[in-house]
């Protein structure tokens, strides 16, 4: 017949100190991992850290992806044979289905894009120098409000939309 092994912790029972020494070592809050709750999930408490809910957000985080027009200039093509970018015409058709929510201003570009995503003003002005077009409404934005030195590019788009 197969004997049972005694646990440690019954067959210290009745000893005095139960396997911890001088009866001095095992007083205070430090033989206990401290008092409260502080540091739980390292030692004192992991199991149950393990076992608590997660907290569900209201809202999923959108994600919000920019792109700059030098990198925009070098996955053009690929977009296009990608079908994310249009080519109509002379234009590359840059929309919201491109994967891209802003172009931001870093680089340069040749390439006439009508974007129809939001972009920071100085990417803005790059692309109407570029013979480009921006068809996208922003908040208290109009081709106005670019610059004083940049009003002949706007006055070729509006002539040009006309």
């Amino acid at each position: 017949m197969v004997v049972r092994k005694r646990r440690k912790v019954n067959k210290q029972r009745g000893e005095r100190t139960q396997g911890n020494g001088d009866t001095k070592n095992n007083r205070g809050s430090g033989s206990r991992g401290g008092t409260g709750l502080a540091n739980g999930r390292k030692g004192k408490f992991a199991s149950l850290w393990r076992l608590r809910e997660e907290k569900h957000k209201l809202k999923p985080a959108q994600d919000k992806k920019s792109i700059s027009l030098e990198q925009l200039n070098r996955v053009i093509d690929t977009l296009v044979g990608k079908g994310k970018v249009k080519k109509e015409n002379e234009f590359y058709v840059v929309t919201p289905k491109s994967g891209y929510t802003k172009i931001l201003s870093g680089g340069n570009t040749e390439l006439k894009l009508l974007v129809k995503i939001n972009a920071s003003k100085n990417a803005i002005k790059k692309i109407l120098s570029a013979g480009g077009k921006f068809e996208f409404e922003k908040n208290n934005f109009s081709l106005d409000d670019i610059s004083d030195d940049d009003e002949f590019v706007v006055d070729e788009v509006i002539e040009e939309e006309n």
